[in-house]
């Protein structure tokens, strides 16, 4: 059973793109979904009671779709404003799963969402995300995840289970 943290982090990525892309997020992945790439990634960093980053990975296949459903256009062709609209539901996403996790009234600072340059992890490898969230959508597949590096109680800081 999924921890407390990563039930926050899936329910509101679920929510972030259902209301603002429009898609619904799969949790059971069909073949072609597991097997899509997670080759775009943005990050958003924060300060607060804990300072942290959310990671928001997706599959550049479903970029176009993500982009199209939040402008409200046919297509969106265009490249930045694609990883525009993917920095937008990082954002929204880390906006809202931290007041679910720590409580409204803890004030947090979010930094601009800023893509990652392909193959560049920004986090250690000894670091373990405190929650983690992945979905099907469309042909493609999305994850989210939680790196919580500061010294609040035991209870924010899980550690999720080996991936399958």
């Amino acid at each position: 059973m999924p921890n407390t943290t990563e039930q926050c982090l899936s329910r509101v990525t679920t929510a972030t793109f259902e209301e603002l892309a429009l898609l619904f997020p799969e949790t059971e992945l069909t073949d072609e979904q597991a097997a899509a790439p997670l080759d775009v990634a943005v990050l958003v960093n924060f300060r607060g009671p804990e300072p942290g980053r959310l990671l928001l990975r997706a599959s550049e296949q479903i970029l176009p779709i993500i982009a199209a459903n939040m402008l409200g256009a046919e297509q969106s062709g265009a490249t930045p404003l694609q990883r525009d609209a993917l920095g937008e539901l990082a954002n929204v996403i880390c906006g809202n799963v931290l007041p679910a996790i720590f409580g409204a009234d803890a004030i947090f600072h979010l930094d601009a969402p800023r893509l990652i340059e392909p193959g560049y992890m920004p986090v250690r490898d000894d670091d373990r995300p405190a929650a983690r969230a992945m979905f099907g959508v469309e042909n493609g597949r999305t994850e989210a995840l939680l790196f919580l590096f500061g010294n609040a109680p035991a209870r924010s800081r899980p550690v999720p289970p080996p991936a399958a």
